[in-house]
């Protein structure tokens, strides 16, 4: 078992009174927690758990001390392999060390590297244009990981969206070990990622019309027969028609569509995007019972 304990302080003019609404603070707490977690996990796995508490609140403009132990679920496996962060000052450093990952997102604003290069032992050369620095794999693990940097976000960048809260600070105010501002915390915003096409087809599809919407984003819900599902429509023709009331739809009326069906993954998770290229056909419902119709006079007079 190991441990170890920093102070996380909030000053400005809203905490003069050395106080601060729990509405700010709860979720910031809690989200120590959550960025020890996940950084644990990210480097140790389930060989490791970590237990943060918070022991008491210094004087100051707002204060408040964790302490983190780490205790390993198999303790033959953690003193044999050298792949864990083995104890929670390790974590602690990684965070808040001179070349720690607050640092490192202050100093680049959080920007992603134009490419890494792998040194020898457990070393990484991270490149930013002209700019080069060494970091340790763990460390660079930690700047990818998006748990990791939505914690933190919320630690640093959600308080000081408060008026009055100027300042985070990490370590002992006297000398802390790391401290954000205001004007800085935009880099402490989780990244936009890029989604990431798993699926992109284009098949042909009917449709019934659940709703039709004459809006911008020309986004219509259509049922497929088994669930009903929302399409852009692209087609600029079948709109142009469908604007001029040339073609008009009714209850059951089925739309015979080119769909491009595409699935991403994103932050969010995954998203689903159903795009009709074209509208083929137009079918309308059946007005009429399907009955077979009687013959014709002239083909009762050429009968024999």
């Amino acid at each position: 078992m190991s441990r170890a304990d920093f102070t996380l302080s909030y000053d400005g003019s809203a905490l003069a009174a050395h106080e601060m609404d729990v509405r700010e603070l709860a979720p910031a707490m809690l989200a120590v927690g959550e960025l020890f977690d996940a950084m644990n996990l990210l480097l140790n796995g389930d060989s490791a758990e970590v237990q943060v508490n918070v022991r008491a609140h210094e004087p100051g403009c707002f204060s408040v001390v964790f302490y983190i132990v780490q205790s390993w679920r198999d303790g033959a496996v953690a003193l044999l392999t050298g792949d864990f962060v083995s104890a929670a000052i390790n974590l602690k450093e990684l965070l808040l060390g001179a070349s720690g990952l607050v640092w490192w997102i202050k100093y680049k604003r959080g920007e992603i590297p134009d490419r890494v290069e792998k040194l020898s032992g457990n070393m990484i050369r991270v490149h930013y244009g002209d700019e080069s620095f060494d970091v340790p794999l763990e460390l660079l693990r930690l700047y990818q990981d998006l748990a990791v940097r939505d914690a933190l976000e919320k630690v640093v960048h959600r308080p000081l969206q408060t008026d009055g809260i100027d300042l985070v600070e990490f370590g002992p105010r006297e000398k802390p070990m790391q401290q954000v501002a205001k004007a800085e915390s935009g880099a402490f915003k989780v990244p936009e990622m890029a989604d990431r096409v798993l699926v992109d087809d284009t098949r042909e599809a009917a449709f019934s019309i659940v709703s039709l919407a004459f809006k911008d984003d020309n986004k219509w819900r259509l049922h497929d027969g088994n669930s009903s599902v929302s399409a852009t429509i692209e087609d600029e023709e079948f709109l142009r028609k469908v604007n001029a009331n040339l073609i008009r739809f009714a209850k059951g009326d089925v739309l015979v569509c080119e769909v491009q069906f595409t699935q991403k993954q994103g932050a969010k998770g995954l998203v689903t995007e159903n795009i009709v290229k074209k509208v083929k056909r137009h079918i309308p419902a059946p007005r009429q019972l399907g009955l077979p119709l009687p013959p014709s006079k002239e083909s009762d007079d050429e009968s024999p």
